[in-house]
């Protein structure tokens, strides 16, 4: 009898951990204009807006990567990235 009740309070226990999978919120994907906005947005310069246009992107041989896009406000920008992972943000007149 003890082992049918805790058998019960494990398939209760499971149901509960089941029915509550769906309230969980899940992650969602980042797009690469919403990736160039932030990082924009966290240099501290203005973007207007969370995504970006125009994205242009240039690899090097030695890995460095140039990156030209434009934000909803009209300002431009040039991100340069070293190999190393190290970003750096430059408006464009």
């Amino acid at each position: 009898m003890k082992w049918m009740m805790k058998k019960c309070l494990l398939s209760g226990g499971m149901l509960l951990l089941l029915l509550s999978l769906p309230l969980i919120p899940s992650a969602q994907a980042v797009t690469k204009s919403e990736d160039i906005a932030t990082t924009i947005i966290l240099r501290g310069q203005p973007c207007g807006g969370n995504t970006v246009r125009g994205i242009s992107e240039i690899k090097d041989a030695a890995g460095n990567t140039v990156i030209k896009a434009t934000c909803p406000n009209g300002q431009r920008y040039r991100l340069d990235i070293s190999s190393d992972g190290r970003v750096s943000v430059t408006p464009l007149r």
